[in-house]
């Protein structure tokens, strides 16, 4: 890869006629701050693979001996056979250099002032060993941040392939000249075709995911809905004043689970009578969240940056009470922080590291399915739901034994480790247990 991933997601390609087979493919968005694109680069006479500055070094050094050979011609023929032996070796030295540094990509040069990104997407084929169909590069300083694959009703189902941009963002502090979302098109299954790149304003666009045959964004703190248009994609409906960013998003048939940069997790319901989103829930406690899973549709699992997982799920008749049918209510009714029902807690881990992804899959074919975490070192775990009540009480037995019995070496009690920030919650530490 050309830059560092940031997301990636599954486009399914072909099938638009009855006898055409789909195939699907691999889009991935990369992305680095402080660091120039590749036509700036170029422009620039940096090579990414090491070649030109090392050719360069061997040339020097082949031109220096041709000139010391010219001047020590009266010199006798041992010393020639001597230097001769001295050059063969220094030449075989820098080609396993050379080699080295073309197998190995090397740091361009660093932009004098903030701001500068480098940014592609690119299009992998998975059947082919992730071979590149094709890269796209970004414009200058614009980086891509998130992407989606979207099937607008408008376009037949076809699917197509969302980018979030923002340009010239800088870090401290947090803004940004202008952010865009582009709109590709897979040609023949291996090439991206630009449709239409949109302007949004309110903030970087971090989140997108497909909604009902329309595309949902996470623009700062606005959660839009988009559909597609002929020049640019049409905003039907927003949601504005959420706390802070929003970070992570996933949809379930009428609900988009929102994560917020600062602020936990919030439920939002599309109400498509009155074409608007309504905040249904949200959660008490602040978090500020870094990945999420959906495990049902009032159920979600989260992680956080500062090494804690939580499953989250939505009482029991509180997203009955989210839509207005009657119309009578008053519009402030709704808007009270106090009046929004809450999050329930079901469970809450610390991991100790911050978790950078999650996924709900099976460990086994045919078994049931987990919940896999990774972290920002390299860990990977998994939390596994228990289904018997007994495999329940022997492990928290078990649990509450290797609680006294087991080592410690840096005399830390676990469960006040695994309590670091909240009070852990119906998990049993499996690697407590695995030490007995």
């Amino acid at each position: 890869l050309r830059y560092t991933p940031r997301k990636m997601c599954l486009l399914s390609t072909g099938a638009a006629q009855p006898q055409q087979e789909r195939s699907l493919v691999l889009a991935v968005v990369e992305s680095d701050y402080n660091d120039y694109g590749l036509e700036e680069k170029t422009a620039m006479g940096f090579d990414g693979t090491g070649g030109t500055g090392k050719k360069s070094k061997k040339d020097a050094k082949k031109d220096a001996d041709d000139d010391a050979m010219e001047m020590d011609e009266s010199d006798d023929e041992e010393e020639k056979k001597e230097a001769k032996d001295d050059d063969s070796d220094a030449e075989d030295e820098l080609d396993e250099e050379e080699l080295e540094a073309v197998a190995t990509p090397i740091r361009g040069p660093f932009p004098p002032g903030p701001g500068h990104w480098g940014s592609c997407v690119r299009l992998l084929d998975p059947s082919d060993g992730c071979s590149t169909l094709d890269c796209v590069e970004m414009g200058r300083n614009e980086a891509a941040l998130c992407c989606a694959s979207v099937r607008f009703h408008s376009r037949g189902g076809e699917a197509l392939l969302a980018v979030g941009t923002v340009t010239g963002m800088t870090m401290h502090p947090l803004k940004q000249s202008t952010s865009h979302i582009l709109l590709y098109r897979v040609m023949n299954g291996e090439r991206l075709q630009l449709l239409h790149r949109t302007e949004v304003s309110s903030g970087p666009v971090l989140s997108m995911a497909h909604f009902q045959g329309r595309l949902l964004v996470g623009i700062g703190s606005t959660l839009r809905l988009y559909e597609m248009g002929k020049r640019q994609l049409l905003r039907k409906c927003e949601l504005r004043g959420l706390p802070t960013m929003v970070k992570t998003l996933q949809t379930a048939g009428d609900r988009a689970f929102v994560g917020d940069m600062m602020q936990s997790m919030q439920f939002v319901r599309y109400d498509s009578t009155a074409n608007r989103l309504v905040l249904v829930a949200n959660d008490r406690n602040p978090r500020p969240i870094t990945c999420q899973e959906l495990l049902d549709l009032n159920t979600v699992a989260v992680g956080d940056k500062f090494g804690n997982i939580a499953v989250l799920r939505l009482p029991q008749g509180a997203d009955a009470g989210a839509v207005d049918i009657s119309g009578t209510r008053a519009l402030w009714d709704s808007s009270r922080e106090d009046t929004t029902p809450k999050l329930d807690m079901l469970c809450h881990y610390h991991v100790g590291e911050v978790v950078t992804g999650m996924t709900r899959a099976s460990l086994v074919a045919g078994g049931a399915e987990c919940l896999i975490y990774v972290t920002v070192t390299g860990r990977i775990g998994a939390l596994v739901p228990f289904v018997s009540r007994d495999d329940i009480e022997f492990f928290t037995l078990l649990e509450g034994c290797m609680r006294t019995d087991a080592p410690r070496p840096t005399g830390r009690e676990p469960q006040a480790y695994r309590s670091y920030y909240a009070p852990i919650k119906h998990v049993i530490d499996g690697e407590l247990c695995e030490s007995y």
